[in-house]
Order: C-alpha cells, then sequence, then structure tokens
C-alpha cells in the first residue's frame, strides 16, 4: 500500500436464500386465484351484503299476498271485458234490476261501466270496475285495518268483501263489494239505491248484482 491511499472497503458476502418448496407450492396457486380475479373484474376487498337485506325482504313482502287472504277457486279471464265493460251484464240481466238503458264506459283509471235509472222504476245507481288498478283482494286486505267497512263474505263460490274506505255510507243506500276472479284482480260492484228503505237492506242489491257479474265470466270461461 502506498503512502496516502486509503485502504478498500471490505466486501462483505451474504448466503444465498433458497425459499423452501413447499412454500413455492402454496405461493403459486394463490397468486393464480388472484390474477383470475383481477381479470374477471372482481375485488378482493369489500363488504358482503346479506341477501335478506330490508330492502329485498320488503318487496318480497309486499308481493307476497297476507295468509289471511282466500284464494279464488278457479281463475277468470276478464280481457274481453275490459275492452267492453258494459257487456259484463246483459240486457236480460240489467231487466232484473230494472235498468233499461245503456251503461256507460269508462276506463280510467279502470275499466268500468254506470247504469243510472233514479226516476224511474229501478231508482238505483250500478257500477261495475275491473280494478286493474290494484291488486286484487290482497291489496284490500293489506289495508284493511284503514277501512270503515270491511267484512269478508262469499259470491257464487268466489271471495269477496263488503268495503268502504272513507265512510259507512250503508245508512244512505250506497254499498260497495269487491271480489275476486284471480289472485291479483278484483271487481267492484257498487249500488245506489235511491228508493225511501235504502237504509234497510242497502247490500242486498250488490250482491245480487255481484252474482250476476260472476254468471256472466263463467259463462264466457
Amino acid at each position: 500500500m502506498t503512502a496516502g491511499a486509503h485502504p478498500s472497503p471490505r466486501r462483505h458476502t451474504f448466503p444465498e436464500l433458497t425459499v423452501p418448496k413447499r412454500i413455492t407450492k402454496i405461493a403459486v396457486p394463490l397468486l393464480g386465484t388472484l390474477l383470475l380475479a383481477s381479470c374477471a373484474g372482481g375485488s378482493v376487498r369489500g363488504t358482503a351484503q346479506p341477501t335478506n337485506s330490508p330492502a329485498n325482504g320488503a318487496s318480497a313482502s309486499s308481493d307476497a299476498p297476507p295468509s289471511d287472504v282466500p284464494r279464488v277457486p278457479k281463475a277468470l279471464d276478464t280481457t274481453r271485458f275490459q275492452q267492453d265493460p258494459c257487456t259484463i251484464l246483459t240486457p236480460a240481466q240489467l231487466q232484473g234490476f230494472k235498468l233499461g238503458e245503456p251503461g256507460t264506459a269508462y276506463q280510467n283509471p279502470a275499466p268500468s261501466c254506470s247504469w243510472s235509472d233514479s226516476s224511474g222504476p229501478a231508482r238505483m245507481g250500478l257500477t261495475v270496475t275491473i280494478a286493474t288498478d290494484r291488486d286484487g283482494l290482497a291489496g284490500l286486505y293489506r289495508r284493511q285495518k284503514t277501512y270503515k267497512v270491511f267484512e269478508p263474505l262469499t259470491i257464487e263460490g268466489y271471495p269477496a268483501t263488503v268495503v268502504a274506505a272513507a265512510r259507512d255510507q250503508r245508512p244512505e243506500g250506497v254499498c260497495d263489494v269487491e271480489f275476486a276472479v284471480t289472485d291479483k284482480l278484483s271487481i267492484s260492484v257498487q249500488t245506489s239505491l235511491q228508493t225511501a228503505d235504502r237504509a234497510a237492506n242497502p247490500c242486498g242489491p250488490t250482491k245480487t248484482a255481484a252474482t250476476e257479474v260472476l254468471k256472466t265470466l263463467k259463462a264466457a270461461n
């Protein structure tokens, strides 16, 4: 070594690290799994969502009819009567109520037909509505606690109910009977009596009219 020269730094050597074969075998499949997840657009981070989340549960419960809703014995097709609701009662059936005048059809919010004779021999009004704007008797049963009147009955073997939403108008001669024709579709029949004894049996004509409507539907099916 010459004067003034600095000694060369001493080089250290380290032993070569060897990865055990068992760890290598585990790491390779794990790396492959992560690569597949990345290619598929998946993410290894996140929070799992339960399948019975509140939103899904609410949807399922709203679609399912209440357990106490009676089912129809046989579904009845109302398609042709939705197109022409005034044909849901024949002239002969209307004559039984002394309603000889043609009915007036409506399509909004649901197909319906009204007959009225307030000053003639009938002294009543009659309206039949195919309630396509709601979910049948299931909807009535869900809201029954909010109704002023809710009295289940049977018409021609089909589940029905006397119903009044805002107030009971039966003392005034007004009655509404709604019956199911499928598990998702119902028909409303309402009568408004103008007779002096209208409060004595306000729902008698309504039930009779509902029976006649069901006879027409059964004959058409």
